[in-house]
């Protein structure tokens, strides 16, 4: 038995030795700068927005111009398409909510407001006014 041992423990070495681990878990890429530029781009839009200054928050979304959210996640860019709705409804500027909200729909077609939205007294008619139109 004792002259096993050493033949048992050097194949337990190679078996050991023979095991692979597996790979790294590859490094997440970076966000792309586009997307990052859209991103930074809303944030700002959006501070002001709660901070009720919805003139500030329309020139942000619009600094960039539209290729910012063009080439933005398509969930980037709906976001801002929303927000810059929005920001024209708080504003009274309801010709231009209901366009943009157009916009919303030739862009993503089964877009829909939730709930809570499409019960808000200004929003909620712009967005079913441009539903119309789209028909």
């Amino acid at each position: 038995m004792k002259s096993c041992l050493p033949a048992l423990a050097f194949a337990l070495i190679v078996v050991a030795g023979c095991t692979t681990t597996p790979p790294p878990e590859p490094a997440p890429q970076p966000e792309r700068l586009s997307q990052q530029v859209a991103r930074t781009t809303l944030e700002k839009a959006q501070q002001a927005y709660d901070e009720g200054d919805y003139a500030k928050a329309l020139s942000t979304l619009k600094s960039g111009g539209v290729s910012v959210f063009e080439a933005a996640e398509p969930s980037t860019r709906l976001d801002a398409m929303k927000l810059e709705a929005f920001s024209y409804c708080v504003a009274n500027q309801i010709a231009e909510c209901r366009l943009q909200f157009r916009k919303i729909l030739d862009a993503f077609p089964t877009f829909e407001l939730n709930v809570a939205e499409r019960k808000h007294p200004v929003w909620g008619p712009a967005f079913e006014a441009a539903k119309r139109m789209k028909r």
